[in-house]
């Protein structure tokens, strides 16, 4: 069977190239390029979904657990809490790749390896008609841990439309996301951890039968459509002449709907590993659930387009967001609010400005306020320069004012979180080379304390990380680096390492007459000691602790990769350092990195 399939891949003959369009849909849709990258081997090998977000992703080791970045800049939300940490793993309405397929598409990915590991992604699209386009998509993550009590199960379901015509266009997706985790609460004995040569899944933990379950279930319809009118042109081909329809529009209405159910259920037999039981000795059995409905209705100008500017549009309208909360069934909370939103975009042949913003004017939201903005501009042929910045003031989640479960319980009456985020970076397209800065103003912002409990902080936290990123190449060998400098002025609130490091030096050659291309290398993550957070299963947050400082440790492993016209492979092997340096590697308090680890996997596109 081997033999077979080695056959098989050099026996394709057609070129990598791309026989669609795909975007996305943020109000209006937009130019994406997830699927044109996935013809390369660089960074191939770093398969687990969160470095797609962070190079050194920190938290909980296992595939498929939750984990936070390294850099505070690389923070993501979600409006459901118990899914913030979660975010890699699962399908957002706003992040649903849309196409345009000349021809039936399917992508297969596989990651695998010990303790069960499995990362499988089915991606399929065709076109039913040249104006109607679907997308299936499903990832599965499956994963026993090596350390005991500690698997995961993640299922992530995507079924999305799109119909585009002149005048009216729509677009649809569903979505289901399903995270089953047992939990153990880390191990409960580091000194002897650090101390002792016993293989990972021998260590005692603090929990046994700690069970989380997130799941979401919910869709997205986006209609817009135009006023305008269609211009004419003949087009002569030689001997033959033909009609050119194109429709000019001016204005367009959008309508904009998501309806979502999320809703979480920690499970776990009351033990001295939580401080307090108030309602079930026996058995606990939290819920929360949360439904939203998010309406939106906006009009759309087209400016015409005069001199150097391509691009000019002016979005407005009204954003109606009504939303339940429900704690253990015994109390339900329903809230609404309006908003006012706007967008302006103007794109010229080297840059583009994108500004948005809202305010909510009716609710119980009402003050909440958001200004976001981003600029790019085209120094030259082989410089680009991006900026960002986004000022808000908005209520603490719902999850934070008012919360009762079996071991945790509060009710908090908190001003609005105010944040100033701003970044910029410049590609030096031509030396390789790029760079940038990013800064994080916090006010009223909140963390969970030691004792695991949200607290508000007043004072004024500012954070700021200075990176720098450069490859060099050397003939047939490549290095590759990207090094992060962070600052904190409160690092007691938040307990991010200082310095941050990823390196990758490779050796990369055609092989078989061009046929293979051949990747050989190593790479190695590092950040500075810090107190990292713990993690507390029963509310799925990370917290603050003193205890022990982690970090400080290079963490190296082996790779190497393959491309043959469509398929790409690698074999990993991670933490291979382990064996000579000790077993100080881990990701948060009581929750050490995976140690020695093989793993391996492949990327397969089919055309037709």
């Amino acid at each position: 069977m081997f033999v077979q399939f080695a056959y098989s891949l050099f026996s394709q003959h057609e070129n990598i190239e791309r026989h669609f369009t795909s975007y996305k849909l943020y109000n209006l849709p937009y130019a994406d390029d997830t699927y044109d990258k996935d013809t390369l081997t660089d960074s191939f090998f770093l398969y687990l979904p969160q470095q797609k977000y962070s190079l050194h992703p920190l938290g909980l080791p296992n595939l498929g657990t939750a984990f936070f970045p390294s850099l505070f800049s690389e923070n993501q939300t979600h409006e459901y809490w118990f899914l913030r940490n979660y975010i890699p793993y699962i399908r957002q309405h706003d992040e649903i790749v849309y196409f345009d397929a000349k021809k039936p598409f399917t992508l297969f990915k596989f990651a695998g390896g010990g303790k069960g590991q499995e990362y499988v992604r089915f991606l399929h699209t065709q076109n039913i008609s040249p104006t109607f386009n679907f997308v299936f998509n499903y990832d599965i993550i499956n994963s026993d841990g090596y350390y005991q009590y500690s698997k995961s199960k993640i299922n992530a379901i995507s079924l999305a439309t799109a119909y585009t015509k002149r005048k009216y266009q729509s677009h649809f997706n569903f979505i289901f996301n399903k995270i089953n985790n047992l939990e153990n609460g880390g191990l409960s004995d580091i000194d002897k951890y650090l101390n002792s040569s016993y293989s990972a899944g021998t260590y005692a933990t603090n929990l046994m039968q700690a069970q989380n379950t997130v799941s979401q279930l919910g869709f997205q319809y986006n209609q817009e459509f135009g006023f305008g009118k269609y211009d004419v042109d003949t087009i002569v081909q030689g001997n033959d002449t033909s009609l050119n329809k194109t429709f000019d529009s001016k204005f367009s209405i959008i309508h904009d709907l998501k309806a979502d159910r999320y809703f979480r259920i920690y499970q776990d037999k009351p033990s001295a590993y939580y401080p307090n039981t108030y309602f079930n000795l026996e058995n606990t059995f939290d819920s929360s659930a949360y439904k939203v409905l998010d309406n939106n209705i906006l009009l759309n100008f087209n400016i015409a387009q005069r001199g150097k500017i391509e691009k000019f549009k002016v979005l407005a309208g009204v954003k109606s967001y009504l939303y339940n909360y429900d704690i253990d069934t015994l109390k339900s909370y329903l809230y609404f609010s309006n908003s006012l939103i706007g967008n302006l975009i103007l794109e010229t042949e080297k840059s583009h400005l994108n500004l948005e913003a809202d305010y909510c004017f009716m609710g119980l939201d009402i003050g909440d306020f958001g200004i976001a903005g981003k600029y790019s501009l085209d120094i030259g042929k082989t410089i680009n320069w991006q900026s960002e910045l986004n000022l808000n003031s908005r209520n603490v989640d719902d999850f934070i004012y008012i919360y009762s479960s079996n071991h945790y319980a509060w009710e908090n009456d908190y001003y609005k979180t105010q944040t100033f985020a701003t970044n910029t970076n410049l590609n030096f397209e031509k030396i390789k080379l790029s760079t940038g800065i990013n800064t994080n103003l916090l006010q009223n912002y909140i963390v969970f304390n030691q004792e695991s409990m949200p607290v508000q902080i007043a004072q004024l936290n500012f954070i700021a990380d200075a990176w720098l990123a450069k490859r060099f190449d050397f003939g047939k060998f490549h290095w590759l680096s990207k090094l992060s400098y962070q600052y904190i002025k409160d690092k007691s609130r938040i307990p991010l390492p200082d310095f941050v490091a990823y390196s990758s030096i490779y050796f990369q050659s055609p092989m078989f007459k061009k046929v293979m291309i051949l990747q050989l290398g190593f790479d190695v993550k590092y950040f500075s000691k810090t107190y990292l957070y713990a993690y507390n299963p029963a509310l799925s947050t990370f917290y603050l602790q003193t205890e022990r400082k982690y970090g400080n440790y290079p963490n190296m492993a082996f790779n190497i990769s393959v491309l043959i016209k469509r398929l790409r492979g690698f074999v990993r092997i991670s933490n291979f350092n382990s064996f000579i340096m000790g077993k100080n590697y881990f990701g948060s308090h009581k929750m050490p990195d995976n140690p020695f680890s093989f793993n391996f996997g492949i990327s397969w596109e089919f055309y037709d």
